[in-house]
């Protein structure tokens, strides 16, 4: 025991010296509007502080005093091992931007330059090109016709600096700055030969390939990005780069950028320096969100919930009826948890056999059956990590029920075990399993094997049909009509809309779609076509037709209660009240209308008959 006590302390001693003895680099864009000045003052306010806190946020940051920082002496401050400033050819930067020139004439309005008498000095240099931005030059100058003034010169460089060609700038900053009174031997300028900062692949090839020369041979170091300098491709770089994975281990992220309000009408405004996450991409669709903006509770809990159950690792069940848009959901979900492979979509309904689904599902080796002439991967070991998604379940037979039970058994790494027909090994694959269903949780108990039940009812959401939301009907619209690349006008004239409220739609999203395309295509026919109709308005167009072929009326005729021979009568009467209550409350837009009207016409409905038919309650104790 005390030897494992002692093993343990010096384990714990050399990670902690490791961690201590690791060097900390500083990692930059030169940025074409703010110069090295700007690099130097971010750098000055890291020495401020004693060492690199958890989280890093300085904000309301004076670059006139951060300019004075390497010149006073202090104890102690923090100050990275290496800073390494990243740089093209001049030219490059010049496409970006003509400040650099256009605005070189600002430095005559500085308000030191013009208390410091020094706007003659300034104008004289501006108006001379043998020595303007010629950092050698300029200084010679200076000294030979403004001695006395050549000290406050040298000391306001700094506000001029980024108009400067770069390698003047490298120059000013470590032989002129006071840089160099901490950072002497620190500084590396490494240029890479991109001709375009606006072209983003160039940028990642250039980058990539000079990350992995530098650091290739180098693991004990912590790394500091300012993703903000450069262009606005360089930034982007920086986040592919990082959800690629193709950045150094320690890598952290940081942002610099001016506040504009705060420093309106100065040339040098505050600035802050705040770090954001390297998986910024996919920390901003972290979280499910198939209903983006929902007012229906039933939608946030189905977010709520897909999100936790994600997580788990565990199989998903979705239910809903046709049309609601399961697979919507698997895609949002893929999304959500960040898998980057395959995405795997099947419809069970369409396995003519069980050989047919054993094949599709497991793969087969070559000669496992008459024109089995390949060897082929089947859509288990296809979605090796990724997902699974498949559809109407409830169309599996027992049979293949009962191989993808075994299958799908995992072990303690969470993988599968599959076999292909024809061949006596196994083979592991992590994929995540995710079922849909557009039975009830009574129908599919008698439709599936028990045990495969219970292995596919870990985790079960509900989706709630369009009826059932609508206070989310307009929403809904909207982004149908946006999904089928109708426009950015979406039609939203009263009539339509109030038309809409009062739609059941047992169709779900596809009867938004069928309404959405009987309007589009009315605004397309010629003035013949429309009269020949005898149709004034789209909405009325759209309308007709839909309750023509699409009505409720329309779908009673084709079992809209989706009664089936395993039903009781008792199930088959709850059935018929829930539809009836949905078409009540949509009809009369609230449960109290709905209500009020059946009293009027002497009925004794009340909320709670309502609230009992809708979760099929209405039989259960009766005999």
């Amino acid at each position: 025991m005390v030897c494992k006590k002692i093993f343990a302390h010096k384990n714990y001693l050399k990670e902690f010296n490791y961690l201590c003895e690791m060097k900390t680099i500083y990692l930059s864009w030169h940025y074409t509007t703010h110069g090295v000045a700007y690099l130097k003052h971010i750098l000055s306010q890291f020495y401020l502080i004693e060492k690199l806190p958890e989280n890093l946020y300085f904000d309301k940051l004076q670059q006139d005093k951060l300019n004075e920082v390497f010149s006073k002496s202090r104890e102690s401050g923090f100050l990275f091992d290496q800073v390494i400033y990243l740089t093209t050819p001049q030219e490059s930067f010049d496409k970006l931007s003509s400040r650099r020139t256009d605005y070189k004439h600002t430095i005559l309005k500085d308000r030191l330059v013009i208390d410091n008498n020094l706007v003659q000095v300034f104008e004289q240099i501006l108006n001379d090109d043998k020595i303007c931005y010629n950092l050698e030059g300029e200084i010679a100058f200076v000294k030979e016709n403004f001695p006395e003034k050549y000290e406050v010169f040298e000391n306001l460089i700094w506000r001029n600096i980024q108009h400067y060609p770069i390698v003047e700038q490298i120059k000013w900053l470590k032989k002129y700055s006071n840089l160099s009174n901490l950072y002497c031997g620190k500084f590396k300028e490494v240029e890479l030969s991109i001709t375009d900062l606006r072209n983003e692949k160039e940028i990642a090839e250039k980058l990539r390939r000079w990350l992995h020369q530098r650091f290739k041979n180098e693991s004990n170091f912590k790394l500091i990005v300012n993703v903000s300098l450069g262009s606005n491709e360089t930034q982007v770089v920086w986040h592919i780069l990082a959800e690629s994975g193709q950045l150094p281990a320690n890598t952290r992220f940081i942002k610099t950028y001016d506040n504009k309000r705060d420093g309106y009408g100065k040339r040098f405004k505050p600035f802050t320096i705040q770090e954001i996450p390297t998986n910024l991409v996919s920390s901003i669709g972290s979280g499910f969100r198939l209903y983006e903006k929902t007012q229906a509770p039933s939608r946030s809990l189905v977010n709520k919930t897909m999100e936790f159950y994600l997580k788990s690792g565990f199989s998903i069940l979705l239910i809903g009826e046709r049309g609601i848009g399961k697979s919507r959901i698997v895609s949002s979900a893929k999304k959500t948890i960040n898998i980057k492979n395959e995405f795997i979509e099947a419809n069970c309904a369409s396995f003519d056999d069980d050989s047919k689904a054993e094949a599709e599902l497991f793969g087969f080796e070559k000669g496992a059956f008459t024109g089995a002439s390949t060897n082929k991967k089947g859509l288990l070991e296809t979605a090796n990590n990724g997902i699974l998604f498949l559809d109407e379940v409830h169309h599996l037979s027992k049979f293949v029920q009962a191989k993808l039970m075994k299958a799908i058994q995992t072990d303690i790494d969470n993988k599968i075990s599959i076999r292909k027909m024809g061949s006596n090994k196994e083979t592991k694959v992590e994929c995540r399993l995710i079922f849909a269903t557009n039975k009830t949780v009574k129908e599919l108990q008698k439709l599936l094997l028990p045990d495969f039940y219970d292995r596919i009812v870990q985790h079960v959401v509900y989706i709630p049909p369009l009826r059932e939301t609508v206070e989310d009907r307009i929403e809904d619209w909207k982004n149908v009509w946006r999904e089928l690349k109708f426009g950015s006008n979406v039609p939203m004239d009263n009539d339509l809309l109030n038309w809409l409220n009062t739609l059941p739609l047992y169709g779900n999203y596809r009867d938004l779609q069928k309404i959405a395309m009987y309007y589009r295509v009315f605004t397309q026919f010629d003035e013949e076509t429309k009269k020949m109709l005898n149709e004034t308005s789209a909405f009325k167009y759209a309308k007709n037709e839909f309750e023509k072929y699409h009505s409720s009326a329309v779908q009673l005729d084709k079992e809209q209660f989706n009664f089936n021979i395993n039903q009781t009568t008792k199930e088959m009467i709850a059935d018929y009240l829930h539809e009836l209550q949905n078409w009540a409350v949509n009809k009369f837009a609230s449960r109290k209308k709905a209500v009020e009207h059946f009293h009027s016409l002497g009925d004794t409905v009340t909320e709670k008959t309502l609230n009992d038919w809708k979760n099929r309650k209405s039989v259960k104790n009766k005999s």
